[in-house]
């Protein structure tokens, strides 16, 4: 099966949770890897290690997806070292969740949250959008959150952030579709990562699993299998979709 074979791959947040499991997923697909992170440059060497070891190919860079001139910077990088990038991941994502109500939520972090988890997301859409153009194929997949669809619990700042993705990568698959391009969505629910573990109470985690279905918490391979079906060859019939994975829960 031709899968994901031979493409490049950017993964933003692509060094530890569900970023690393998309990033090993892919690569054990054939894919050649770029590794995006902000802050945890040992985290990104650990997964780059991994992927090598799976006789992989890849590379990582550090930038805040923010910010226009360090995401211009980080695709000339990734064309003059590895190629056009012609599989993106948008997988970075910002919580801050030290406040959840509307009446509480500042300025200063309601605009950083959007500024993370959707002018992100823009800002690596108008830089592969060019290359994928180019070589008349290309697969987007924006990582979403069960948040969106249901209003979640981490706060009206995080839901409304992560909602925004749904409608813009519905309408980039409108637009680009003609190219060869897909674009699609995954909505993760809860994932065991170290994050969740980080925010996420001992004697709370027997609650939040009776309300999933399937009866667990899920696995970052199992957003990395939803976004591997996205991005192969086989999926170039399938966009402006949003995939819920959350055992049910949403």
């Amino acid at each position: 099966m031709p899968g994901v074979s031979g493409h490049v791959a950017l993964i933003t947040g692509g060094s530890r949770g569900i970023g690393r499991g998309i990033s090993l997923r892919l690569a054990r697909g054939g894919a050649k890897i770029v590794i995006n992170y902000y802050q945890n440059e040992n985290a990104a060497q650990e997964t780059l290690e991994q992927i090598r070891s799976l006789g992989g190919e890849g590379i990582a860079f550090r930038a805040d997806v923010s910010k226009k001139d360090q995401v211009k910077r980080m695709f000339e990088y990734i064309q003059e070292n590895i190629g056009l990038v012609d599989i993106l991941v948008n997988n970075a994502g910002e919580g801050q969740l030290r406040s959840k109500s509307t009446t509480t939520i500042d300025e200063e972090m309601w605009d950083r949250l959007y500024q993370v988890n959707m002018k992100g997301v823009f800002l690596c859409c108008a830089h592969a959008l060019p290359m994928m153009i180019e070589k008349h194929w290309g697969r987007i997949i924006n990582i979403s959150s069960t948040a969106a669809i249901t209003g979640g619990s981490s706060g009206s700042h995080y839901a409304a952030t992560k909602g925004a993705i749904i409608p813009y990568s519905k309408a980039l698959a409108r637009d680009y579709a003609s190219q060869g391009i897909t674009v699609n969505v995954v909505a993760p629910g809860k994932i065991e990562t170290d994050l969740f573990h980080a925010t996420t109470t001992p004697e709370v985690i027997p609650q939040l699993i009776k309300k999933i279905p399937v009866g667990r918490l899920g696995r970052p391979d199992d957003i990395a299998e939803s976004v591997f079906f996205f991005a192969s060859e086989e999926a170039g019939f399938v966009t402006g979709q949003v995939m819920i994975v959350a055992g049910g829960y949403a």
